[in-house]
């Protein structure tokens, strides 16, 4: 976790197109080796990650080649955006991001999945020399993934994978106001990108909490939970709903600048944006009633919060809501 974690901080400062493709290709190696560790399967994340990081080099390669003679190659853009595709789980390409959460410990997935390489790899390589018609293919995909994640999550019966289908919603919704090109659009995307790696951090944090004391979590019945752990439930729905934007949290910033900015490209596209979020903020609810109430959970042991835990909430829930309050 602390290669991993430096990798990406060496990332995100990072400007020189070679170094990022070299660094954003060294991250995908520690969740690799982690799940040959623990003896899960492997291959599919694999065969994602190793296709990510040829396309992505190819990519820049044919780019960087044909750099000096005026137009940018058109197959160095096209292996760039499957890359960028690959990399953010967009449909049908996203198999590998719940096969990772589902078989990997909770924490790496959450490191691994929460930076969004592939919106990074969009901004730093990709939206500077890609043309309207590619911005417009990203932002399809990453609308209709958006949609689709979105009404998968309502339909989960399993707590790691209703959270990756939510986390790719969201995510998507980056790359939608990315292909915008508006300042509006462009502001909301990365405002989202803030909150989501905030809020959905700190639901995924939750989650792994809850999953301490219970194990693998089933959203297929109730488990009453909200009288051993009032904080937790307070948090996993101030988390849940920050994601999607609720009033007085830091999503709804980005969430309005978002679909302002996908409006002014075309109406359709912010209508669409609505209600993938809506369905978002359904399946939170849902999940909430699931976990936290229902019926009356019996523990012979306590499962209060701890000291760590509580510093991790307040925190978070500090720069959820001030952020909200005061987003400048």
């Amino acid at each position: 976790s602390v290669v991993s974690e430096a990798l990406l901080l060496a990332t995100f400062i990072c400007r020189q197109p070679w170094t990022i493709v070299a660094l954003l290709s060294a991250r995908t190696i520690p969740p690799f080796l982690e799940l040959r560790a623990r003896g899960k399967p492997a291959r599919v994340y694999a065969l994602h990650m190793g296709l990510f990081v040829i396309l992505m080099a190819g990519g820049w390669a044919l780019i960087d080649l044909g750099s000096s003679g005026g137009e940018p190659s058109l197959w160095g853009i096209i292996l760039l955006m499957l890359a960028v595709l690959i990399r953010s789980g967009q449909v049908p390409l996203h198999t590998w991001t719940t096969d990772l959460f589902e078989h990997a410990t909770f924490g790496t997935a959450l490191l691994f999945a929460s930076s969004m390489g592939g919106a990074y790899a969009a901004i730093r390589l990709l939206l500077p020399i890609a043309p309207d018609w590619a911005l417009s293919v990203i932002g399809g995909v990453s609308l209709a993934t958006a949609c689709y994640a979105s009404g998968m999550a309502l339909v989960q019966r399993e707590a790691r994978r209703f959270f990756a289908y939510l986390f790719l919603s969201n995510s998507a919704l980056v790359l939608v106001g990315l292909q915008s090109a508006t300042e509006v659009g462009v502001a909301g995307a990365l405002c989202v990108w803030i909150s989501v790696g905030i809020s959905l951090g700190g639901f995924g944090l939750t989650l792994r909490a809850i999953e301490a004391r219970m194990g693998r979590l089933s959203l297929a019945e109730y488990h009453g939970l909200y009288d051993h752990v009032p904080t937790l439930a307070a948090f996993f729905l101030l988390t849940g709903l920050a994601s999607v934007g609720f009033p007085g949290t830091f999503g709804f910033v980005g969430g309005e600048l978002l679909v302002d900015g996908a409006v002014q490209a075309y109406a359709y596209v912010g209508m669409a944006v609505v209600v993938a979020s809506a369905l978002n903020g359904i399946a939170v609810v849902q999940a909430y009633f699931l976990l936290f109430t229902g019926r009356r959970h019996p523990a012979t042991v306590s499962l209060r919060r701890r000291m760590r835990e509580r510093f991790a909430v307040l925190g978070l829930a500090a720069l959820i809501l001030g952020g909200g309050l005061y987003p400048q």
